[in-house]
């Protein structure tokens, strides 16, 4: 079972020790990233790294493609070393390889740039006997691809895979899910496309919209029922996700109550907002006798929080 938080998968591990009598071994219940480092402490070497290996965190990663790009006299002011390692990173979780790289695709800038520091930063981090983060999955997905023996043990080992929130699959952990269930196709994902939040680190949806094509009889359940928002909030929500492309169509409903009307006031700047939010909080106190700890102000940064603060 793969979900995206260990705070999720600590959850999960429990519910299950709890419904379940386990006398043999427990079931393997963890992010993408543990079971990849699970599955690398045991087999990296038939890639050429030391089963020791380290793991560098961003900082590690910093100080090391530096060093890569003074060695290729490439100036940090003109390509910053982070924008660099950022581009390097979406490779990586596009399961793009060095090797397969087509400069003549890229535009000149921080990402042809990246794409020729790829390969030296690679052959670093190997010196080093090092992996990064993103390296966890590309090279667990590799190592699938090179070692079929290895791929078709754990493809009989895990007779059922399940994955949460598999609209926000990128590319590699998405090869991983494929070559893990490739010959028993026992496989259950849970997802909705219109939720998708992880583009920023190349998430995919289209994951999970074309998973019928990639996965034979496939049987789709939709969990339609909302057990915590009003129907006119569904109908809104719905108004808004009903423009996205190539979605899953599915219609929410709720046995909640239908509830109040959504209303959307325009600010003339941040002190009017601050003061027509404040002034809402307290029609909900003094009318309908809501107390402020039942009240939540949501905002989209915590820079918008100042005018708030002032104003109440």
């Amino acid at each position: 079972a793969i979900t995206f938080t260990n705070k999720a998968a600590g959850e999960m591990k429990e519910r299950i020790r709890r419904m379940l009598d386990f006398s043999g071994v427990f079931p393997w219940v963890s992010t993408f990233h543990s079971f990849c480092l699970r599955m690398l402490r045991k087999h990296i070497s038939e890639l050429g790294f030391s089963n020791d290996f380290a793991v560098f965190d961003s900082q590690d990663q910093l100080v090391l493609v530096k060093q890569c790009m003074k060695a290729a006299q490439v100036s940090t002011d003109a390509f910053p070393p982070k924008s660099i390692l950022n581009h390097i990173s979406g490779f990586k979780n596009d399961f793009v390889l060095p090797e397969q790289l087509d400069l003549d695709t890229m535009s000149y800038g921080n990402q042809m740039k990246a794409a020729e520091l790829y390969l030296p930063y690679q052959a670093a981090l190997k010196s080093n006997n090092a992996l990064d983060f993103d390296d966890l999955l590309s090279f667990t997905a590799k190592l699938f691809q090179q070692v079929p023996s290895l791929r078709e043990y754990y493809d009989r080992k895990f007779q059922h895979i399940l994955v949460d929130e598999f609209q926000d699959t990128n590319a590699v952990q998405y090869e991983l899910v494929r070559l893990l269930s490739r010959d028993t196709n026992n496989i259950c994902v849970v997802g909705d496309p219109d939720q998708s939040i992880y583009s920023w680190r190349h998430a995919d949806p289209s994951n999970l919209t074309d998973f019928q094509s990639t996965f034979n009889e496939t049987k789709i359940v939709t969990l339609d029922q909302s057990y915590r928002s009003t129907q006119i909030i569904l109908e809104a929500a719905d108004s808004v996700i009903g423009n996205n492309d190539e979605r899953m169509e599915k219609n929410l409903w709720t046995e909640n109550d239908r509830g109040s009307r959504i209303t959307v006031a325009e600010a003339y700047n941040e002190e009017e907002e601050a003061r027509l939010v404040l002034q809402a909080t307290v029609e909900l106190q003094e009318k309908h006798g809501i107390d402020r700890n039942e009240i939540a102000v949501m905002y989209r940064v915590n820079a918008q929080s100042r005018a708030f603060e002032v104003t109440c």
